[in-house]
This record gives structure tokens, C-alpha cells and sequence, in this order.
């Protein structure tokens, strides 16, 4: 593996690109951040200072064209993802967009189209696979502890957790959706990564919007927050549950929400014909077998590893193009079924019925 100098700009300016994107490439030896973009050049130029970024955009196309980045970060309006990402990948870019991928399962496709024409990589921040419980409850997949997994229920409900009131998180023109495409993403990608990713054949779903309209189940988080008032625009979910059904007979039941009456919670649970297990957040694993004809729980000691999901999802990535053939990435296979499932649920909350994925 031969290391190479990645110059990498950030499109956005928001906290996340802030507290987890900047820190975890320039935390690498051969990453140099080079630029910054957000439409609110102020915004931009408070950003560079603080974190020693040279050049300041207000415009991603022309900053695409003078800087030249061997990587771009697109952390945007969900609106702007897809338009942002291209722009990036016909640069001759390789790009890490922000979840979602897309807005819509053509759109998710016809970006890797792109991405394939010109010979670049894209992939999607799903960063929770690479917590300690995720890894460890893999390695017990792979080793075959579960045998063959045919259902699997994840979770991630916020008691009160609505981000960005009255910015773009709850706008559905700029994002598209609610809990379901900020949050859901993350849970989705939890089941589905030990699931193996199995194809979906259909996804029944619903969404709801009781709290934020009212004004309540707010998070302290996001940028642009507005106080509830009779202009505060929320047109987005605040919960969405789904039943996914896959070709190889397996299933999986999804609830999320921003916004909830009960305790928060964030788990995986997963069943299979030999054993089962819990995945919790940040250090719980348990398991589930039957030893010598007896039920038996397994409560296990968890590793701790210093760095954040969030951490080794770019360090993977920047490996990756160094050509390591041992980097994990969130691949265009696994992204399109994400996608497609999360589509699949949108258009059933619509139209009040099972809604089929084509892949």
C-alpha cells in the first residue's frame, strides 16, 4: 500500500462537518484539508480560521475548479447531495457524502453511474457499523455463532431529539424527510450490515408527524435552530416504522423517531437459527444460544477502541485509496439497497400499502 497525499475540501460548514469531518481527515498523516464552501461565506470563513483551512468558498463549483481536491466531503441540505456529489466526481474528486446518499433510489444509482464513468470512489457516512459493539457482534456472524439470520429488529428512538427546528432538517423541500432519513439511515444500515445485506423485495411503512408541528420533542443540536412560532416550517416525520421483507426469506423490522413517549433507545437485535443477540450503542452485547440443551444468555466483555465510528469510517476510506485491499467501506451494492429500502418506505407511507423494490 503506497500512502499518497489527499488534498480534501468540505462543502458545508454545519457541526458535523466541524466536530467530525475536519477532525477525523486532518487526524490522518497524508490528509491535508485545503477548502471549505457553505452559501453563508461568513459562516465559511469562521470555520477556516478555526481549524487553519486556507481557502474559503461560497461557490462549490468554483472552488471544485480552483482547488482541485482529491477528495470532497458533501455535507448539505439532503436536497443537495446528489447535484453537489456529481459536480465533485465530474471534477475528477473522490467523494464521502453525508447520509443520505440521495433522495430517491434513481438518484443514488445514476451518482454511482457517475462515480464508475470517471473512475472515482463514492461512498455514504453510515459510520455505526464500526462502533465496538457493531465489530464484535460481526466477528460473531462471520464466525458463524447465529448460523442462518432470518429476522432482525433495529431501533432508534429519541425521546426528544428533533434537530435544526425550523431549519433545513425540517423543511421537506430541502431534506426530503424526517427521522426516517436522518436517523433511520444509521439504524437501517445496523441490521443490514449483519444481515450481510440481503436484497430487499418489499418495505410496508409509515410515517408520522405528532410532535414537531406542536412545537415539542425539540433537541439542542443543529444549525440555523429557530424558537416554535406560528412561521416555523415542519413538513417532515418525526417517527417511522417499516417491516422489510428480503428474497431470501428474511425479515426486518425498523422504528425510529425524533420524537417519542418513551426512554431513548438505539439497539440491534438479530435472530437466527442458532443464536440470537442485542446490540446496544456504545457497550452492551448479549447473546443468545442454547448450549448443551440448555438456554444460556452470554453477556460479554467489550472491547474498547479509542477511535470514533466516526474516525474509522475516514481513515477506511482514505486507506481504501491507497489502494489497501483491506479497507471497509459502505460499498455502491450496500448504499443502493439502503436507498432503495428507505424509497420503498417513503412511497408506502403514501400510498398505504406493501410498495415492491427492483433493484
Amino acid at each position: 500500500m503506497a500512502e499518497q497525499l489527499h488534498r480534501v475540501a468540505f462543502i458545508g460548514a454545519g457541526g458535523i462537518v466541524k466536530y467530525s469531518h475536519i477532525p477525523n481527515f486532518v487526524r490522518l498523516p497524508n490528509v491535508q484539508a485545503v477548502a471549505v464552501c457553505d452559501i453563508n461565506e461568513a459562516r465559511a470563513q469562521t470555520l477556516a480560521g478555526e481549524m487553519n483551512i486556507p481557502a474559503v468558498y461560497a461557490d462549490h463549483k468554483q472552488m471544485l475548479t480552483e482547488v482541485k481536491p482529491d477528495i470532497t466531503v458533501v455535507a448539505t441540505p439532503n436536497l443537495f447531495h446528489k447535484p453537489m456529489a456529481v459536480d465533485a466526481l465530474n471534477a475528477g474528486s473522490h467523494v464521502l457524502c453525508e447520509k443520505p446518499l440521495a433522495l430517491t433510489y434513481a438518484d443514488a444509482k445514476e451518482m454511482f453511474t457517475v462515480a464508475r464513468q470517471n473512475g472515482k470512489a463514492l461512498t455514504v457516512g453510515s459510520h455505526y457499523r464500526w462502533t465496538d459493539p457493531m465489530r464484535m457482534t460481526k466477528a460473531h456472524v462471520d464466525a458463524g455463532f447465529f448460523g442462518r439470520i432470518y429476522a432482525a429488529r433495529t431501533v432508534w428512538h429519541r425521546r426528544a431529539g428533533i434537530p435544526g427546528y425550523g431549519s433545513w432538517f425540517t423543511n421537506n423541500d430541502l431534506a426530503g424527510g424526517g427521522a426516517l432519513l436522518d436517523i433511520g439511515i444509521h439504524a437501517l444500515d445496523r441490521a443490514l450490515f449483519l444481515m450481510d445485506y440481503p436484497q430487499p423485495v418489499s418495505a410496508t411503512g409509515a410515517t408520522y408527524a405528532e410532535f414537531g408541528p406542536r412545537g415539542q420533542g425539540l433537541g439542542g443540536w443543529g444549525s440555523d435552530i429557530r424558537k416554535p412560532d406560528a412561521t416555523t416550517r415542519y413538513d417532515v416525520d418525526d417517527l417511522a416504522w417499516a417491516f422489510v421483507r428480503f428474497a431470501n426469506g428474511a425479515v426486518l423490522q425498523f422504528q425510529v423517531s425524533w420524537a417519542i413517549h418513551r426512554a431513548d433507545e438505539f439497539s440491534t437485535e438479530i435472530f437466527g437459527v442458532e443464536g440470537g443477540a442485542y446490540v446496544g450503542d456504545r457497550d452492551k452485547v448479549e447473546l443468545y444460544t442454547t448450549l448443551n440443551g440448555q438456554q444460556v444468555n452470554i453477556a460479554t466483555e467489550m472491547p474498547r477502541t479509542p477511535a470514533s465510528s466516526y474516525a474509522k469510517l475516514v481513515e477506511n476510506f482514505v486507506r481504501h485509496l491507497d489502494g489497501d485491499p483491506t479497507a471497509e467501506l459502505v460499498t455502491p451494492e450496500q448504499a443502493l439497497i439502503a436507498v432503495s429500502i428507505i424509497d420503498a418506505i417513503q412511497r408506502s407511507a403514501v400510498s398505504g400499502r406493501e410498495e415492491m423494490i427492483v433493484l
